[in-house]
C-alpha cells in the first residue's frame, strides 16, 4: 500500500490588484509506504511545543510555528522513507480559468500522471491518496474527490478528504509544501534543502 497525502500552499485568486493574490499555486505530495514512522515523528515534534502553544485541540501548522519547530520536522522527515513530489503553476504566465477549482484538480491529476509515467508509483500499486480540506463544501469536496478517482477508474486507487487537524501525515506535508513554498514564491530555499534529497519530482504546470 502506498499513502500519497497532498497539501496546497498558495490561493486560486487572479486578482493581483489584491493584496493576498499570490504568484503561484504549488501543490505538494508526501508518499510513503508506512504511515507510522510520521506519525511518531509529528508526536515528537509536537511534544517539544510549550503546552499553552498545543492546548484546546491545536495541532501542527507551519505557518504558525517557529523556524526551529519547522526545520526539527523536516530534518526528521528527511531521515525517514519518504519521497516527495511538487507541481506549481505560475499564474501571470496564463489566463485565468473558467473555474479554479477544476485547476486544482487538473494539477493534482497531472501531478499524478507523471509520476505513474516515469514509474515512481505503478499501475499495480494500491493508492490510498489523502489530501487536506480547503473547502467547507460537501459538493466541491465530492467533486474533487470523484474526479480524482475517475482519472484512474480501478480498485487499485482510494481517494479521501480529511481535516488536517486529524491527520499527522496531512500535518507533515504541510510542513513541505510550506517549504517548498518559500522556494518558489520567496526564493528561499533555506528549507527546502534540508529535503531536497527526497524530492523526485518538480513539475511546472504552464497551461
Amino acid at each position: 500500500m502506498i499513502h500519497i497525502y497532498a497539501d496546497e500552499s498558495g490561493c486560486l485568486g487572479f486578482d493581483f490588484t489584491k493584496s493576498g493574490t499570490k504568484k503561484h499555486m504549488l501543490i505538494t505530495f508526501l508518499i510513503l509506504r508506512e504511515c507510522r514512522p510520521i506519525i511518531s515523528l509529528v508526536k515528537k515534534v509536537t511534544l517539544s511545543l510549550p503546552k499553552l502553544r498545543m492546548k484546546k485541540g491545536a495541532y501542527l501548522h507551519a505557518h504558525y510555528e517557529k523556524p526551529i519547530t519547522i526545520k526539527r520536522l523536516l530534518k526528521g522527515l528527511a531521515t525517514k522513507d519518504v519521497t516527495i513530489a511538487t507541481i506549481r503553476f505560475d499564474k501571470q504566465k496564463v489566463l485565468m480559468p473558467s473555474n479554479p477549482n477544476v485547476l486544482y484538480s487538473n494539477m493534482v491529476v497531472t501531478l499524478l500522471n507523471s509520476l505513474y509515467a516515469e514509474g515512481i508509483i505503478k499501475e499495480s500499486d494500491e493508492i490510498n491518496f489523502i489530501s487536506s480540506r480547503r473547502n467547507t463544501s460537501k459538493k466541491l469536496n465530492d467533486d474533487f474527490t470523484k474526479s480524482i478517482e475517475r482519472f484512474r477508474n480501478n480498485d487499485c486507487f482510494h481517494s479521501y478528504i480529511l481535516p488536517a487537524r486529524d491527520d499527522k501525515c496531512l500535518q507533515a506535508v504541510d510542513f513541505v509544501s510550506w517549504a517548498m513554498w518559500q522556494k518558489y514564491e520567496n526564493k528561499d530555499e533555506t528549507y527546502s534543502e534540508i529535503i531536497t534529497d527526497k524530492i523526485v519530482k518538480e513539475y511546472v504546470m504552464d497551461r
